[in-house]
This record gives structure tokens, sequence and C-alpha cells, in this order.
């Protein structure tokens, strides 16, 4: 596996993993109908944005055949909180590439980065009910929040797991 950071042809890539890791992680926890309504082309045109505007913390993760496998973005902390810096946004991957270790290698790309652009702290919001939930305990993350959420017309419990030192989550790695 290679991981890289993401570029703007990237975009059809990143996108059919977003839409096919959520209809897999989240299935039974979003309805159906909504996971199966995913977007491709808007999914496309979200990373697009995202890729030129918002952060250059992004990496994908290839497999021998160079198709993109996974996917991992960071930037800075999006809610204005007073106390955290850095936050990583997403980490995703296609079902039969999980529980392979791949994630730990990718988000030690992404704290990378974080820490090249000095965020000295990290959090990172996942739904309660997310199986990743474990992923990110391993990893030292500390629960120092909660708060709902609607998505797909349903409330939803989202945790927020903290680092207090962002080099904190290499030891773990």
């Amino acid at each position: 596996m290679k991981i890289r950071k993401a570029i703007e042809e990237d975009v059809d890539g990143i996108a059919i993993v977003h839409i096919n890791s959520w209809k897999t992680t989240y299935k039974g926890i979003l309805p159906d109908q909504y996971l199966s309504s995913m977007n491709l082309e808007a999914k496309k045109k979200n990373w697009l944005r995202n890729l030129k505007m918002l952060h250059n913390a992004t990496f994908v993760a290839e497999n021998a055949n160079g198709e993109i496998i996974g996917f991992a973005a960071g930037g800075p902390e999006q809610t204005n909180d007073p106390h955290f810096q850095g936050e990583v946004y997403a980490i995703y991957f296609l079902k039969e590439y999980q529980q392979q270790g791949l994630g730990r290698k990718m988000i030690k790309a992404v704290i990378h980065e974080l820490m090249k652009m000095e965020h000295k702290n990290l959090i990172i919001w996942a739904l309660k009910d997310n199986p990743s939930c474990g992923f990110y305990k391993a990893l030292g993350g500390q629960v120092i929040a909660e708060k709902t959420v609607k998505m797909a017309g349903v409330e939803l419990i989202e945790v927020g797991f903290g680092w207090e030192d962002i080099q904190d989550i290499l030891l773990h790695l």
C-alpha cells in the first residue's frame, strides 16, 4: 500500500471510498434509504472543493494496482473551539482493507502534517455507534465531549476524542 497526499485528480477515488465506506460503516446507524441515495457526483464536487480550499492535509491510500482504497483528511479544528487546534475530519477505508493496520499508517501521515501546521493538540469527532471508536481509544484518545447531531433526519450522538498533546497519538502508532 502507498500513502500519499491527495491531489485534485483523486476526487473520483475519494468519493467512491467515501460512499462505499459509509454504506458499510453506518449500516444500521443511518437509514438505509439515506445510504443508498448518496450521490457520487455530489461527493466528487464536495471533495474537489475540499482539496482546493479547505486544507492540504488530505491523504489517500492506494493498493498495488494504484486504486484508491482509503483516505484521511485533517486540518484546523472546525468549530473555533478555544482549546483544540487540530482536527482529523475523516478517515475511511473500503471494508476489505479495514482491520489491517492501514488506519494507523494513514493517521500518522495526517498527524505529521498537522504538526507541520503547528497544531499542538487534536480532536476527532465520531458517531458514538461508529465501530471505529475503538480505534481512537486504542490510539490514546479520551472522550472529552459529546454532542447531538442530526443526520439523515435522525438524531445521533457524536463523541469527541481528544489528545492534549498531538504527539501523544504517535506513541500509540
